[in-house]
């Protein structure tokens, strides 16, 4: 089957930076693609030379198997939600007329009625009915995101690319929108593929997660497989929650590598590499980790002292401060939980739950000081 994108071995520079390196990528048709990233990892640029407002310095882009490099923007077709909207919409036109230039600038074919149609729905759907004849100047940040939103959509384009389109939305409306993102891109069955810096949000929209880091794929895969087969310590980090430390590997078996750390002795499970001396990154998520009296069936086990909880709703955050170090863990319980008053309490958790990296990163100037401070 022929991907709607391919990016192959694709590098850009600008303003004299290199801002990707190598990129290989495929979206499928029908597939919702999330790209992750620190701020300048080059997300945003990804999708301008995708969409032809980039010229890469090297490399592919391919739309539905045909070459791109020959297309104009208009030729590739694609519905762009840009970051900086607040330089697409027209100030002099209306909400609606804005929302009906995405439709008189394509070739569909199609009569007043089934306009007024999909622009209402479209209103309605993003919660800004009320702002049909207002012009973009009048509306907050987050409306006009929206009516941007509203333009590329009311197109139905088989590639859509989205720069985190609801970033500037309030916390209830992100929440539902996430929600309407989801249903908007099956009832489409488009190509899409968005950008955030939710890390929440990716995991719960994304078919395929794709982690960039100064330029670089440090993996692609479902979000499961990122969250719990991480191919580096920087995704490990970058994905989710988890507490993190230096470690040194002392002793390996089959499957298992022993690893001294500041928490002591731990059994852990070796992510990429076998080899004994070797310098890296040990991580451990803080829901795999049993505090008090479950704790003591555990592989790994630490005497620490409670520093404080708080309530998160769904979960409890418990932290714990280890002796000697000054630095924390955190450790997650279902529900509310409170940890009974006491100077020390122990904490465990398995060797399959405590991951050992070797390799840090697909970058070479990572290190591990970098990775504890994410």
């Amino acid at each position: 089957m022929t991907a709607a994108i391919r990016v192959d071995s694709l590098d850009l520079s600008f303003r004299n930076e290199t801002v990707l390196r190598d990129v290989n990528l495929e979206v499928d048709d029908g597939e919702f693609c999330v790209v992750l990233g620190p701020s300048g990892s080059g997300k945003s640029m990804l999708l301008k030379s995708i969409v032809g407002l980039e010229t890469p310095d090297s490399g592919w882009v391919f739309l539905d198997g045909e070459d791109a490099s020959e297309l104009s923007v208009p030729e590739r077709n694609i519905g762009f939600v840009f970051q900086e909207f607040e330089e697409t919409l027209f100030p002099h036109r209306s909400v609606e007329e804005n929302i009906a230039f995405g439709l008189e600038q394509s070739d569909i074919d199609i009569d007043g009625d089934e306009m007024d149609r999909r622009i209402d729905d479209l209103l309605e759907l993003l919660a800004i009915s009320d702002t049909k004849d207002d012009a973009p100047p009048e509306l907050s940040g987050g409306q006009q995101q929206r009516v941007e939103l509203a333009r590329q959509l009311v197109r139905r384009c088989g590639i859509m690319l989205l720069d985190d389109p609801l970033a500037d939305l309030d916390y209830k409306l992100q929440k539902r929108m996430e929600i309407e993102m989801r249903r908007i891109h099956d009832d489409l069955d488009s190509a899409f593929l968005y950008v955030t810096h939710n890390q929440d949000q990716a995991l719960k929209l994304a078919d395929k997660l794709v982690v960039l880091n100064d330029g670089r794929v440090e993996q692609v895969g479902t979000p499961s497989e990122l969250y719990h087969e991480p191919d580096s310590a920087f995704v490990a980090r970058f994905i989710g929650d988890s507490n993190a430390f230096k470690a040194t590997s002392v002793e390996t078996t089959a499957d298992r590598v022993r690893v001294e750390t500041e928490l002591g002795a731990l059994l852990a499970t070796p992510m990429n590499g076998m080899a004994t001396d070797a310098e890296g990154l040990v991580t451990i998520r803080p829901e795999h980790i049993a505090i008090g009296k479950d704790a003591s069936a555990k592989d790994n086990t630490v005497e620490v002292a409670p520093a404080g909880e708080t309530y998160m709703g769904e979960t409890t955050e418990i932290a714990v401060e280890i002796p000697d170090s000054g630095r924390q863990m955190i450790v997650v319980e279902p529900g509310q939980t409170t940890v009974p008053e006491a100077e020390t309490v122990q904490i465990g958790w398995d060797a399959t739950d405590t991951q050992f990296f070797e390799k840090l990163s697909v970058t070479e100037t990572v290190r591990t000081d970098d990775l504890l401070e994410i």
